[in-house]
């Protein structure tokens, strides 16, 4: 029974992985290459949002449709998920498709990242009342005493990054290389003017903005799918930090209730949780020592005098920490420093703090569980019956085995002497479940 579990868990996660694989557009020999197809973002740039336009774009190409119009909303993200979904939109474009960047309905924006997902479109359109722009990197790990320096080269780095992909389909880089030196933002009016997009829909509506573009009305929308979402929801260091501590804890429970089934899931949470770090691209020092940290506070349950507990925290502590350094550089394009073009949110300091106090009462609290486990009599323990006397219910010859009541319990009975049915017996030793005896002279 325990090996089905276990090997139904490797299967499920198996499977899982398969799932969470990343998609590649693959290019599709097409005949024609018409019609529309039509996906909305309103989303931070992440990991699961590069695999919704990956997969938008595969899409796009099997079903052998010559335009996609990319409705997009975004704050921005991180700079290697904006790049992947750079590579895809240009793989579109080299498969003779025709890719438009749709900011809509009213009220819309393509901040940071999403500026240059924009940019790199064939096509860019905005809707009344929406606003592009404000693309100036966030760079975090910068040494002590590099900033200035650090800072001027990723932003004239990824000014020219800007302003290459402007020019490639026409638009003026000059004033979208200011979005990124100068932190420019342009409403729609405006973005048109200096030639930023190359129009702006004359409808606030999702609907109207679509059928400006000639898309068929019976076009539907699509959204990022399940896998996307799981991504995403993964990706954010502090879910996939707090899977991996639920994920430990869960294990933990399971040594001092043994059911097989805790340590299974536990095992497949934390699996799922070190899948989220790697897509974050935290690096394997970080998951290195937040694994160290945890081994360190399980060695807790053996030392039972707290500096294990202390120790496993403050290595999974700063592990933790080192995820949000600096992620690796572009694969790409050599010429881009990591960086992300949104902050790391206050929360994850209140997380960092939460994950420590549950650690720390977390290995107290089994180190009390533990103790008082030890205390409690055993039960059914044949040991506590040494020294106990019964009486035959068999009779036994030397080095054979009987039957002998026990402390009002039928036990499996062995002798050096022999024994006769009704003999009176002193328990003397025991093995396994076998009792030693021998006769009591009365």
């Amino acid at each position: 029974m325990k090996n089905l579990r276990a090997l139904l868990a490797v299967a499920l996660l198996i499977a899982f992985a398969a799932q969470m694989l990343p998609v590649h557009a693959q290019s599709t020999s097409c005949a024609t290459k018409s019609g529309y197809y039509v996906a909305s973002l309103n989303a931070d740039i992440d990991p699961g949002t590069a695999d919704f336009m990956a997969t938008t774009v595969s899409n796009a190409e099997s079903l052998c449709a010559g335009n996609i119009v990319f409705v997009l909303t975004t704050n921005g993200g991180d700079g290697a998920s904006m790049e992947s979904m750079i590579d895809s939109i240009q793989s579109y474009e080299q498969w003779n498709g025709t890719f438009t960047t749709l900011v809509a309905p009213g009220g819309a924006y393509a901040f940071s990242a999403g500026s240059y997902i924009a940019e790199a479109s064939n096509k860019v359109y905005m809707a009344p009342g929406t606003t592009i722009g404000s693309a100036t990197p966030i760079v975090s790990g910068i040494p002590t005493g590099e900033e200035n320096s650090t800072l001027t080269k990723d932003i004239s780095a990824f000014a020219s990054y800007m302003e290459t992909l402007t020019s490639a389909e026409g638009r003026n880089a000059t004033a979208t290389g200011l979005m990124v030196t100068k932190g420019v933002s342009y409403p729609a009016p405006l973005a048109l003017k200096l030639h930023v997009i190359d129009g702006v829909i004359n409808s606030i509506t999702l609907g109207g903005a679509l059928a400006y573009l000639n898309v068929p009305p019976s076009t539907p929308v699509n959204t990022p799918g399940v896998r996307s979402s799981l991504i995403s929801i993964l990706s954010d260091p502090n879910v996939s930090s707090l899977l991996f501590l639920v994920g430990v804890a869960a294990i933990l429970v399971d040594i001092y209730h043994p059911t097989i089934i805790l340590s299974v899931i536990g095992v497949a949470v934390v699996a799922i949780a070190l899948f989220g770090l790697g897509v974050f691209g935290a690096s394997p020092l970080a998951i290195l020592l937040m694994v160290i940290g945890v081994a360190f506070i399980f060695l807790e349950v053996k030392t039972a005098h707290g500096v294990s507990a202390l120790i496993g925290v403050v290595i999974f502590v700063f592990g933790f920490l080192l995820i949000f350094q600096l992620p690796p550089g572009s694969s790409t394009n050599p010429t881009l420093p990591a960086v992300n073009f949104s902050g790391i949110p206050d929360i994850t300091y209140g997380l960092l703090a939460a994950l420590g106090a549950v650690i720390v009462i977390g290995s107290l609290y089994l180190r009390s569980i533990r103790e008082g486990l030890r205390r409690r009599p055993k039960v059914n323990d044949p040991a506590v019956l040494v020294g106990r006397e019964g009486r035959m219910e068999s009779d036994l010859k030397p080095g054979g085995r009987g039957v002998a009541l026990v402390a009002s319990e039928e036990w499996s009975v062995t002798s050096t002497e022999e024994l006769m049915r009704g003999d009176a017996v002193r328990v003397k030793g025991v093995s396994g479940q076998t009792l030693a005896v021998e006769k009591v002279i009365e």
